[in-house]
């Protein structure tokens, strides 16, 4: 059984963070280290250790030495454990996230997770389109965007740091839900293209950076309560630069490992996975805001041009996905009977 390591041990474990040679001579002890660094919860820590622990012992009986791994290897390794695909993307997210603390130890060192995602080595076989359920929307809006998921404390006073990063979390989920953004998007947001104008209308200016187009997201009216206590507790606290959704009060961007870990926490905090088959990811809520834009009416090719696609196309395709996503859970009215 794995038990919760002492003060003296984690203190022991963080000293084998100084270099790279002593993540590649001692990696479970430097990996302890790096948890206790992160302050995760115990249960996620023995989860994490258990993970991290099966990487190493798969890579030894193989000979590879400690993070030497390619992308190719880490999706080997994924395939050896016949893991559910939840459960692979995690362990590329985990791994990401490792060699992205790495990375600042030694400048331009590759980062197999991160190739491992982009190469969709962490998928395993495509799944269907996934959506929210309307009952998870409800669950996301009530517990994390509504009242009861505000933080405490006066949004014009400056804020503590757990206040900081819970109002900034919530209107991360709040955006990427309600105007759809990709994680890329979200990290490189800037306060310039908020626009929030007529009450009742929010909206961000957007332009894609592989062609130059110009294109306007809405934000779904559940996004602009959280957004705007946001905006409001990041300038109170004294924020610096220009980005929506900094890492810290310094200003630094957010990492993808850590957006795709935050929205993991708030919708498992939410209630959302507890009773889900299917994997949620900020795709699923890009998925799920194409959705609410499809039953408020809107054609699949404005849908296309409110998320920034490459092409109108997308959104009929996006559409086809909707519907058939619908048929699997149920949620199609049976079609009605032919006049006799």
């Amino acid at each position: 059984m794995t038990t919760k390591p002492s003060a003296a041990q984690l203190e022991q474990a963080a000293l084998f963070d100084a270099d790279l040679a002593a993540w590649r001579d001692h990696p479970e002890r430097a990996f302890d280290g790096w948890l206790a660094q992160h302050g995760f919860r115990h249960g996620t820590s023995v989860v994490y250790r258990a993970m991290w622990g099966k990487l190493l012992r798969w890579s030894a009986e193989r000979g590879l030495p400690p993070l030497s791994w390619s992308a190719e290897q880490l999706g080997e390794f994924l395939d050896a454990q016949q893991l559910h695909k939840s459960h692979r993307y995690r362990y590329a997210r985990l791994i990401e996230r490792v060699f992205h603390h790495l990375s600042r130890l030694r400048e331009g060192m590759h980062n197999p997770g991160s190739q491992a995602v982009r190469a969709h080595l962490a998928e395993g076989e495509n799944d269907p389109t996934a959506f929210l359920l309307p009952g998870e929307r409800d669950l996301l809006v009530a517990r994390i965007l509504g009242p009861a998921g505000a933080p405490a404390g006066d949004a014009g006073a400056a804020a503590s740091p757990t206040q900081w990063k819970r109002a900034r979390d919530a209107a991360l989920l709040a955006v990427l839900l309600g105007g759809g953004l990709k994680v890329g998007e979200a990290r490189t947001l800037r306060l310039d293209v908020i626009a929030d104008g007529a009450p009742g209308r929010m909206a961000l200016r957007m332009v894609r950076a592989d062609n130059g187009r110009a294109y306007t997201v809405p934000l779904f009216p559940l996004a602009h309560a959280p957004l705007r206590a946001w905006l409001a507790l990041r300038e109170a606290s004294g924020t610096l630069g220009t980005l929506v959704f900094p890492a810290m009060p310094t200003g630094r961007p957010m990492h993808a490992a850590s957006i795709y870990r935050r929205v993991e926490i708030l919708l498992d905090e939410a209630g959302v996975l507890a009773g889900r088959s299917e994997r949620a990811s900020p795709q699923t809520l890009r998925n799920t805001c194409a959705a609410m834009h499809f039953e408020a009416g809107t054609a699949p090719a404005e849908v296309a041009q409110c998320l920034g696609m490459r092409d109108l196309e997308s959104g009929w395709r996006l559409r086809a996905a909707y519907e058939a996503w619908q048929a699997r859970a149920g949620l199609l009215a049976p079609a009605a009977a032919a006049p006799g």
